[in-house]
């Protein structure tokens, strides 16, 4: 009797779930039974609805102008396709990112049983991009943020310059900002890096880097810290788990976690981001462009 009381009010909180995601035109993602297997017969706990909303940045440089010129920091990509990596079942889902270049699911997973997952960019023509790990908590996350490359600029110009410098082909690159506390693809000051920090992979293992991206927002093997814009980059990283963060006196910087899987390569996926907010933030607020 007591499990099907269970069973009824899990229903119950499903439906209602339904019907709150069908007000606001959101996708509902349904992770509570792939973690009330994970718990192996212990007591679940209650359900939690998160919503979740993301916007898609248009980013690089307009190389058919002429001249060749900054694509416009609010600039976005609308009809991208968005799926959780570790969830294979939601590439069959309609999440894409509208006119506006903004996403939005609803997550529905077991209460205080934090979730994480990886967010898979795709759209036919551009470069298929994998983003960081992000932390889902029982709390709204509704400014995430990804940096997604114009498919010229990467393809005709930052493609063949990174080739020349390491001299061979790329297959794959991580990418993480290293930004200020208020760094964020939401938050108009620029440039937000934090420059004079040290970036640093954990394991450390055979890829080409840290390539720290110097004033002009181009990977630069000279520098050999942080620019003021913070981008610093791996090339070639084998598959693997890997914790980022950074170094810098008297500053504390958040770790991001990539998770590159064998079979990235496979499903297309060349490029790791992790994009501000979501990004080595530290706790440094000074200015833009200041230490």
């Amino acid at each position: 009797m007591k499990k099907l009381v269970t069973a009824v009010l899990i229903s119950v909180a499903l439906l209602l779930s339904l019907f709150m995601v069908s007000c606001d035109e959101g996708q509902l993602v349904d992770l509570a039974s792939f973690q009330k297997k994970a718990l192996s017969g212990k007591k679940c706990p209650g359900l939690s609805l998160v919503k979740l909303s993301g916007k898609i940045n248009h980013f690089g440089i307009d190389i058919m102008a002429d001249p060749p010129q900054y694509i416009d920091y609010h600039a976005t990509v609308p009809g991208v396709k968005i799926r959780l990596a570790e969830y294979p079942f939601t590439k069959r889902l309609n999440i894409v990112s509208d006119e506006t270049g903004w996403w939005t699911i609803y997550v529905l997973k077991l209460k205080g049983i934090d979730l994480e997952f990886s967010l898979i960019y795709e759209k036919e023509g551009w470069i298929t991009t994998k983003s960081s790990k992000l932390l889902v908590t029982d709390e709204d996350n509704l400014d995430i943020a990804i940096q997604y490359i114009d498919p010229a600029y990467y393809t005709y110009a930052i493609k063949p310059m990174v080739e020349s410098m390491i001299g061979m082909p790329i297959v794959n690159a991580m990418v993480v900002t290293v930004g200020k506390s208020w760094a964020s693809m939401h938050d108009d000051r620029l440039p937000h890096g934090d420059p004079g920090a040290i970036a640093i992979m954990d394991p450390s293992v055979p890829a080409i880097g840290p390539v720290y991206f110097n004033e002009q927002v181009q990977p630069d093997p000279t520098w050999p810290s942080t620019s003021v814009d913070g981008g610093v980059t791996w090339i070639n990283v084998p598959p693997g788990e890997y914790n980022i963060t950074a170094e810098k006196t008297g500053v504390n910087y958040k770790t991001v976690k990539f998770d590159i899987k064998e079979s990235d390569a496979e499903n297309g996926i060349v490029l790791y981001i992790a994009s501000p907010p979501d990004s080595v933030e530290g706790d440094n607020d000074s200015a833009p462009g200041m230490d």
